[in-house]
């Protein structure tokens, strides 16, 4: 039986696969294009692949995966086994140089946190657990949309989504609790920051 490909060599045969030789898409990739990429990761890679875009500040990006992902968490929350989206959003193109640049930064990572991972602490990587990540993805992705954080942009939201996809995908009930803890950091922060803007721009009104 053949050896599994490892979630990082997905991810980087995806980055150097052949661009398009369609002018209109030619050095883009679409979000169908990482949603076919999948295979049978599923969930767990899909939070990888639209929680890398947030390591790098990419304007514009956030706002999409944010969306992505909202539909993404909701279809973890029902139990759905295979990611899907609408047309008009898988068809979105993606700038593959920036997704690039941002693999090449982070694959290390990923590799190291990769080969310490492995089946442990079931109950925080089964069904219930599923459930709860479901949860927290759905958080982190309208603070993507709604709460943008200067100087560190969406890193803390985009870190806590690998670290849970991670988790998923190699079912490391270690990483998905991990996970848990940095969406929490996250969304401490992005309610901070938020709630700081609003007070702002009250006194500056009132």
């Amino acid at each position: 039986m053949p050896t599994p490909e490892k979630t990082t060599q997905i991810i980087a045969a995806l980055m150097s696969s052949k661009p398009s030789s369609d002018p209109e898409v030619f050095g883009s990739l679409t979000v169908g294009d990482l949603l076919a990429s999948l295979r049978s990761r599923a969930f767990g890679l899909s939070l990888i692949l639209f929680g890398l875009p947030n390591l790098l500040p990419i304007p514009g990006l956030p706002i999409l995966t944010g969306i992505v992902l909202v539909m993404l968490a909701w279809q973890i929350l029902v139990g759905r086994e295979v990611p899907w989206l609408p047309d008009r959003i898988a068809g979105t193109a993606l700038p593959r140089a920036r997704l690039t640049q941002v693999v090449n930064r982070t694959l290390p990572l990923l590799r190291r946190l990769e080969t310490m991972s492995r089946p442990r602490l079931a109950l925080a990587a089964g069904p219930t657990a599923r459930r709860l990540v479901g949860l927290a993805v759905l958080v982190l992705a309208v603070l993507l949309v709604i709460v943008p954080i200067p100087w560190i942009g969406s890193m803390p939201q985009g870190l806590a989504l690998c670290v849970l996809g991670l988790g998923l995908t190699e079912r490391d009930g270690l990483l998905v609790v991990a996970g848990f803890v940095l969406a929490a950091i996250a969304t401490a922060v992005s309610a901070g920051i938020g709630y700081t803007i609003m007070a702002s721009a009250l006194s500056i009104l009132f």
